[in-house]
């Protein structure tokens, strides 16, 4: 075979149970493969699947010249993504009939079926003018074919393949820089592969996770190697989301589960901590309530340890899927009701202290899955008065993500669903979560960000009128709308939360300067409106914090100034 000599990657995104990379979030999959070319001296360009849409005769030109072109991309859990959209069939029937000099060559989750929706069945792929799929690891398939132009479509890597003498996870970190978001990005940071629930027994129905039942983990070493890397390119924010569940990584299997081990999570978390000189953003993704409720109180030394290292705004995603019992035992479910409030209280906890003013260290969030075998009407209960129950209680979560199971080739439910079909309707499913989005969501924004409540870096993304709309980098950061005709797209700035709608948080700038606030932000303050707005500002400019707030104390609302002064630089800060 002649020499491949440069390559392009196009990132057209992937979404898994243990995985997740629509921007702002980096797969490892483009790492890992952007590093075995690095070394095999490959010359490598990468794009996004909507660099790609945007400039597809540019593209179009790179397509055609390049030795190899690889496209990551697929799906096997629905989503909503605010970050870009991920590639379709049919753009991919479009890539590949581009006429080239090279091969093409597709890998990532689409190896499973391709769907894009919630509720639906994947099919598998075959799209004439591809030259090459990998069913197994594509960094794999794509190193030896650099070294002997044979592609083995089922080829598997190890962790010692990955992080040892080559270093391909390390080396591949300097793609990054060539991402549209970059530096604004997250890294999706590899733990283990395959699901701990699974290797101590059969996997849920739904799961593509599962469907290997060898489960391994990578050492500490090479994922610390991996993000002193990618902190040396200019990343400052990470999440270790590829994992079933952060809780096995480093514990022992019994036979009633993985027993955690905090201590080795601890030297995880603090080994991350020193070799990520500039980081800003520290996240987790993945977390089996079954696993807290057998081992309580292991799992709350690991939640002490998460939340000590974290930044703020952590959540833990628990599987709770369904918690109907008749539904959890034809699926195979792991987590019953009570195990699943006992995980809420465990990791509320440990995590829900504030650093300074910002979020809580670390909280639960809840995936629930429609869809699944036998579910129906009536069973839905059992999901209702589980967060009834949190309400109740106090407790608190980050979210609460609400899914349509997408049903794959060789998941149990493929099979399950033709015999026990879900008799749950879109009015039922769509009656329960606008119950949830309009009962339950509202009550938990307010515990987990009360007004003062400090977001660092949020970062601008479009306008609304006097409002300008933008997330934090983090998992699952809620959208804040801050009210300010002054701020512009793109710009980075702190804020402090004013109010909250529905499923999003109204904010000002922070702090604001009495001198310089607009109107709309000062009529955007708890207590203030356009009278007050207009008092406050006909006394500008003011000379010192002392004279502003002696104007404060002349409204009709005794202790005004005092409540006031977080906005404007009083309290104590966090990092939020």
């Amino acid at each position: 075979m002649a020499r491949v000599r440069n390559a392009l990657i196009i990132d057209g995104y992937v979404d898994e149970p243990a995985c997740f990379g629509v921007p702002p979030y980096v797969s490892p999959y483009v790492r890992y493969c952007a590093g075995v070319m690095f070394s095999h001296g490959i010359d490598v360009r990468s794009a996004t699947c909507d660099q790609w849409r945007l400039a597809r005769a540019e593209y179009g030109y790179a397509i055609a010249s390049s030795d190899v072109v690889l496209v990551i991309m697929g799906l096997t859990v629905p989503g909503r993504y605010r970050g870009g959209s991920p590639l379709t069939l049919r753009e991919l029937r479009e890539i590949s009939g581009i006429k080239r000099a090279g091969v093409l060559a597709v890998g990532g989750p689409v190896r499973m079926g391709y769907t894009l929706r919630g509720g639906s069945s994947a099919e598998r792929i075959d799209v004439e003018g591809v030259d090459f799929t990998a069913f197994g690891d594509p960094e794999m398939s794509l190193d030896i074919f650099c070294g002997t132009g044979e592609w083995v479509s089922d080829a598997r890597r190890s962790y010692g393949w990955l992080d040892g003498r080559r270093k391909i996870a390390a080396l591949g970190a300097g793609i990054v820089k060539l991402h549209p978001s970059y530096p604004d990005i997250i890294a999706e940071i590899e733990l283990s592969r395959g699901c701990d629930k699974a290797a101590c027994g059969a996997p849920c129905s739904f799961c593509t996770e599962g469907l290997s039942r060898l489960y391994e983990e990578r050492s500490a070493e090479g994922v610390i190697s991996e993000i002193e890397a990618l902190d040396a390119h200019g990343v400052s924010a990470y999440r270790l989301g590829r994992a079933a569940s952060i809780l096995a990584w480093g514990g022992r299997m019994t036979g009633n589960g993985v027993r955690p081990d905090p201590k080795r999570l601890e030297s995880l978390y603090s080994g991350i901590r020193r070799g990520a000189k500039n980081l800003a953003v520290l996240h987790t993704d993945n977390c089996n309530p079954m696993t807290i409720a057998a081992f309580p109180d292991e799992s709350s030394a690991c939640f002490e340890v998460i939340a000590r290292h974290n930044s703020g705004g952590d959540g833990l995603s628990l599987g709770i899927e369904s918690l109907d019992p008749d539904v959890r035992k034809l699926n195979r479910l792991k987590t019953s009701f009570g195990d699943s409030l006992t995980a809420v209280r465990l990791i509320n906890q440990a995590g829900g202290m504030r650093k300074g003013r910002g979020l809580p260290a670390l909280l639960p969030g809840l995936n629930f899955l429609f869809g699944l075998a036998g579910e129906t009407v009536e069973g839905m209960e059992w999901n209702t008065r589980f967060l009834e129950a949190i309400l109740e209680e106090g407790l608190s979560v980050r979210r609460i993500n609400i899914r349509r199971a997408m049903v794959f080739p060789g998941t149990e439910l493929a099979s399950l669903a033709m015999t026990h079909p879900p008799r749950i309707g879109e009015r039922d499913f769509r009656r329960w979560k606008r119950w949830v989005r309009g009962a339950v969501d509202p009550e938990m924004l307010s515990r987990v960000a009360p007004d003062g409540t400090i977001l660092r870096k949020v970062i601008l993304e479009n306008r609304e009128g006097n409002v300008i709309f933008g997330r934090q980098l983090g998992s699952y950061p809620p959208l804040v709308g801050v009210v300010s005709p002054l701020l512009e797209r793109g710009m980075k700035i702190d804020a402090a939360v004013t109010g909250r709608g529905g499923r999003s948080l109204t904010a000002v700038r922070y702090p604001l300067d009495a001198n310089l606030a607009a109107r709309a932000e000062l009529t955007a303050l708890p207590e203030i409106g356009r009278a007050r707005a207009d008092f406050i500002a006909s006394h500008v400019p003011y000379g010192s914090a002392e004279e502003f707030k002696k104007i404060l104390s002349e409204l009709d609302s005794p202790g005004i100034a005092d409540r006031l002064s977080i906005y404007f630089g009083g309290g104590r800060e966090g990092s939020g």
